[in-house]
């Protein structure tokens, strides 16, 4: 399954994880390229959000590796991880609603390896104009889709090399995703970041996918290049 790119920043072979005593990933194995968007489809239950905890070290891996760069990091904590150089946006976001926005931003630098450093809010506002006009705003009284993008915004303040996201289009408005899906293309082409993106959107994920690959029962059963593969096998795979 894992294929021979140049220069992979990350590899995943034959991962098994569980929660409690139930199985999620069953030799899950993929390979991403460096300043790339990896996508991982698959209908609901099959394990992409474990893939991407897992990864993250938020859940143990049972039996498998993953290796960042050079780096096998399978056993890692997941504070180290993030000092690494990768960048994780959970599901449903979870920024923190009392907090400013500007203070969401500034735990994003707890994951920046130099201690010293500060948000790059020139470089943020460029990328999310409506976080410079909300500032001051608690992250609780933004929209779906603000928040959506504070989350986004909180993860690049730490410099991730890899940015790990999980559904950023989840319950936001068609233009407010249209836009997050700009920016990432953005930052794969001016900063080289390479993605993780789980999502169920197939218009999304056309938007700024370069490769696929398809989830079912924790394994992947299929993957390919995104010019390679037709909406109909996109559908095919996350159809219920």
């Amino acid at each position: 399954m894992i294929h021979a790119f140049s220069a992979p920043v990350l590899v995943v072979d034959n991962l098994v994880a569980a929660y409690d005593q139930s199985i999620i990933l069953r030799g899950t194995s993929l390979a991403m390229q460096k300043g790339a968007v990896t996508t991982v489809m698959g209908r609901n239950g099959v394990g992409k959000t474990t893939l991407l905890k897992t990864i993250m070290g938020l859940l143990p891996v049972q039996e498998g590796t993953v290796t960042f760069g050079n780096e096998d990091i399978t056993f890692m904590p997941s504070h180290k991880k993030a000092k690494s150089g990768i960048a994780y946006v959970p599901q449903g976001r979870e920024i923190i609603p009392k907090l400013t926005v500007y203070e969401n931003l500034q735990l994003g630098l707890t994951a920046h390896k130099d201690k010293n450093a500060k948000v790059p809010e020139e470089e943020i506002y460029h990328l999310f104009p409506i976080l410079k006009d909300f500032r001051k705003r608690a992250g609780g009284n933004l929209s779906g889709g603000q928040q959506q993008q504070l989350a986004i915004a909180r993860a690049l303040v730490s410099n991730p090399t890899l940015l790990l996201l999980d559904e950023p289009t989840e319950g936001i408005q068609p233009s407010i995703a249209q836009e997050i899906g700009c920016i990432l293309q953005q930052l794969v082409k001016e900063k080289a970041i390479s993605v993780l993106l789980v999502e169920q959107k197939i218009d999304f994920a056309n938007q700024v996918s370069d490769h696929y690959y398809f989830m079912d029962r924790g394994k992947m059963v299929m993957d390919g290049a995104a010019e390679e593969l037709k909406h109909t096998a996109l559908e095919k795979h996350i159809s219920v």
